[in-house]
């Protein structure tokens, strides 16, 4: 049983969900600010053992019970906790919050709460679904993750190029809390990472997947100078072309992450103590 391999996380306030196929449990927790969280935990889970994990930090529109019940994103988490890693997810104070600085927070108390409930590696790995992806760079470049690798799915690099989109102007404004577009360098200073120093992102391992079909994250205007900045600093940033239009299943490849965070793992273990 998971539950009983955990050493804390129990509570009357812990639902826990047997997935199908039942390789792994759902457990549902909330954070410090009420903000509801889950963990998916695979079924070779050892309380006795640190388990490697990965924060899933999901797109707008998206809620992290949608991850768990639509594909392709369902079959895609589940692939990861059948591998050996625990995922976990916030919902996020603010489903659209564009990488702002509550999100943020809402990323390191995720951490804080699923480390206080599972034996979990130091270090995350960490995956950014399309506005997942701009909650994954702020929150890196603001200190609040630190992750070993990163996956990015679509992921949004520019805040610029998302505010150039009318569809978006509304919760963009709302997340950085300003009205109109000359408010916008104001509000938003420090929360573009296509306008952070490139080096914050050069110490660990990037692998994207992008499409040029994708009419929403403009792979030119987003993927392509973020990777090529990285790289120039001396990161190392993997861009894989994807298909078709934004949310292709294409784009989510359970098998080519899993090789990529298993070979992060082979080297950490490599390292001397």
């Amino acid at each position: 049983m998971i539950c009983a391999a955990l050493t804390v996380g129990c509570g009357v306030d812990l639902k826990v969900e047997r997935a199908s196929p039942a390789r792994s449990t759902t457990l549902q927790h909330t954070d410090a600010n009420g903000v509801s969280t889950w963990a998916i935990v695979p079924d070779s889970y050892d309380a006795s053992k640190a388990s490697p994990w990965i924060i899933y930090n999901h797109g707008f529109g998206q809620t992290i019970n949608s991850i768990t019940a639509n594909p392709p994103q369902s079959s895609f988490v589940q692939s990861l906790a059948a591998a050996g890693y625990v995922v976990i997810a916030s919902e996020y104070r603010n489903l659209a919050c564009w990488g702002d600085m509550e999100c943020a927070e809402d990323v390191a108390n995720l951490q804080i709460l699923w480390r206080s409930l599972l034996n979990l590696t130091p270090q995350p790995y960490v995956i950014g679904e399309s506005m997942g992806g701009i909650v994954t760079w702020n929150a890196i470049s603001l200190d609040k993750v630190k992750p070993l690798a990163v996956v990015g799915i679509y992921p949004v690099c520019s805040l610029a190029n998302m505010y150039a989109n009318a569809v978006f102007v509304p919760t963009i404004q709302s997340a950085y809390g300003f009205d109109s577009p000359e408010g916008y360098s104001t509000a938003t200073a420090g929360f573009d990472p296509l306008l952070t120093t490139a080096h914050t992102f050069a110490g660990f391992p990037i692998l994207i997947w992008a499409s040029y079909s994708d009419q929403t994250v403009s792979r030119l205007k987003n993927e392509d100078p973020f990777s090529a900045a990285i790289n120039a600093a001396g990161g190392s940033v993997t861009l894989r072309t994807s298909h078709g239009d934004h949310g292709d299943p294409s784009n989510l490849d359970a098998p080519a992450v899993i090789s990529f965070f298993s070979s992060i793992r082979g080297r950490e273990a490599d390292k001397p103590i």
